[in-house]
């Protein structure tokens, strides 16, 4: 299932947020998923089934692949199927390291070399 959460300026997106990852603890009552309370359930099984899509793209230090697939799941075939099908595929193939290539933020803006 997907569930999106809007709404305006504080309220209370971002602190949903923190406590279905579990980055802050409720003071009291629950939250349940399926009907599992999510305090019984470990945190990297948790965080790894909760998809967070912010407002302003970002990339974490690290190489292409990473950004990518950070959990090593997919093929790397699967991985350039996925960037033909976004047109990055030629752009990451001119890319001296290609897959492997890191990706650093410089000035605000993030650059692949």
């Amino acid at each position: 299932m997907k569930v999106g959460i809007v709404g305006r300026s504080g309220a209370g997106k971002s602190s949903i947020l923190q406590i279905l990852f579990r980055l802050s603890e409720l003071d009291e009552g629950s939250v349940t998923i399926d009907g599992v309370n999510i305090k019984d359930v470990g945190l990297h099984l948790l965080r790894k089934n909760i998809a967070y899509i912010p407002q302003s793209p970002f990339l974490i230090q690290g190489t292409v692949r990473e950004n990518l697939d950070p959990f090593s799941q997919k093929t790397e075939s699967e991985v350039w199927e996925n960037l033909a099908k976004v047109n990055l595929s030629d752009h990451v193939m001119e890319m001296k390291d290609k897959l492997q290539s890191i990706v650093t933020e410089n000035n605000n803006l993030f650059s692949m070399g």
